[in-house]
């Protein structure tokens, strides 16, 4: 089982694992369009008590764990207004136009196993072997690394951990890398294993957070410790933070963002809950005032305006569901459910659902133009970053004891291609980038 932020070796990403006793098999159905079923396996013998205890820490993943310093002697301080990307990109980051009718590049970074190192590349889709290293990111031995591509360009945001301590909550920096440049440290204080936020107009955003103190040994040991926590928004030219967000409680995770405003995912002591901020205004918005706090796995569907997310069930502790928030009026959806805790859904470009139905079956789609099924057979498929111009996806085929592979996916056919990537190395994906940079 994993725990919660700051709780060392008892942590996991998104693949991670729980115990199951026995398990037979029981069926359920997801609805969308068509509806099909989704194969599952007899639930865990858990009691509700036992539930309480030992499934919130694991629930507290998404991506977290660590200890808090500070790369800017003024981090707290009141940071000036945060450049736009237009006004503070590299001149040579920007990219010139690509050609249409070739299929995009994904940035990819590569760690190999126990390294203090991660390189960037930019891998052809379709290509035989991934590109050069064009940057090389130092961080402690074995560290999470988690990126995002700038939007039109290619330039990375990324983080990794950076801080030695037995204490892992914060101990992650956020780096700006650029092909054929030094990465740059904006910030520390990052929650461990957290993957920055980029919007569509180039603006970064941060989960960060300082430890609380933690609960007395007399205590109820399901007690969890309560950090104070914050989403801050980070200049890429200066690394000037400014706070859109303030939380006190288990998490604050940046979900993604919809409408100029940031959708979070909040854990306190007593609930968890779904809302958005205006990262201009700080203004709040509860959509989901109350939710099981085991939620991961988050994509907007635009079409719907929808969060789409993974959740398990709120009575049944062995049930894992498929849920959709309409996030103008808060209406919940349930798309489907099975026992299996690796469904990894993603709200499909263009309508449609992506998830791996049964336990590591492959990647299976419905509601959408073209039939996809175990595209690399047996095992969880995570889309990782859809194309700026929503005709590819890039995701990742994990199986046990084995290096994560990753792939694309032209959405309107279904054609899948390889995204080349170093040998013996766990890859990042960070998202698709802009053709080469011009003269």
């Amino acid at each position: 089982m994993v725990g919660r932020p700051g709780r060392t070796g008892r942590r996991g990403g998104r693949g991670w694992q729980e115990s199951a006793a026995s398990r037979a098999s029981a069926h359920r159905r997801i609805v969308y369009s068509p509806v099909v079923h989704l194969s599952s396996y007899a639930r865990s013998p858990l009691t509700r008590r036992r539930l309480h205890r030992i499934a919130l820490p694991c629930a507290l993943l998404a991506a977290l764990t660590g200890t808090l310093t500070a790369v800017l002697a003024d981090g707290d301080a009141p940071a000036p207004a945060i450049s736009r990307v237009g006004r503070l990109l590299v001149p040579t980051a920007v990219a010139a136009p690509a050609d249409p009718s070739a299929p995009p590049s994904v940035a990819i970074l590569a760690t190999p196993p126990g390294a203090a190192r991660t390189t960037l590349h930019i891998a052809p889709i379709g290509g035989a072997k991934a590109g050069p290293a064009l940057a090389t990111l130092r961080h402690l031995s074995d560290a999470v690394v988690r990126a995002r591509v700038v939007p039109r360009t290619r330039l990375v945001v990324a983080t990794a951990e950076t801080s030695p301590s037995s204490d892992r909550s914060f101990n992650a920096s956020l780096f700006r890398i650029q092909p054929g440049a030094e990465p740059v440290a904006l910030c520390d204080g990052v929650v461990h294993a957290s993957r920055p936020l980029v919007t569509a107009e180039g603006r970064v955003f941060v989960s960060r957070g300082v430890a609380g103190p933690e609960p007395r040994p007399d205590n109820d040991p399901a007690r969890l410790r309560v950090d104070a926590l914050t989403i801050d928004e980070v200049d890429l030219a200066t690394g000037a933070i400014r706070t859109v967000h303030r939380h006190t409680g288990h998490l604050a995770f940046l979900a993604d963002a919809w409408n100029g405003e940031l959708v979070l995912y909040r854990v306190s002591p007593a609930s968890a809950d779904i809302v958005l901020v205006d990262p201009d205004s700080g203004a709040t918005r509860v959509i989901a005032p109350s939710i099981p706090p085991f939620a991961r796995d988050f994509s907007i569907d635009a079409a719907a305006g929808a969060l789409v997310f993974q959740e398990r069930h709120e009575t049944d502790p062995g049930l894992w569901v498929i849920d959709r928030i309409d996030l103008a009026r808060g209406k919940r959806t349930r798309l489907g459910a099975s026992a299996s805790h690796g469904l990894a859904p993603y709200a499909w470009p263009g309508g449609g659902l992506a998830y791996t139905p049964e336990r590591a079956t492959g990647l299976f789609v419905v509601g959408a133009r073209a039939a996809i099924r175990s595209p690399l057979g047996p095992g969880v498929d995570a889309i990782q970053a859809v194309s700026q111009d929503a005709a590819w996806v890039a995701a990742l085929h994990t199986n046990p004891s084995a290096f994560a592979v990753p792939f694309a996916i032209r959405v309107e056919s279904g054609e899948v291609a390889t995204i080349p990537a170093p040998p013996g190395a766990r890859i990042a994906v960070a998202g698709f980038t802009a053709a080469k940079e011009g003269p």
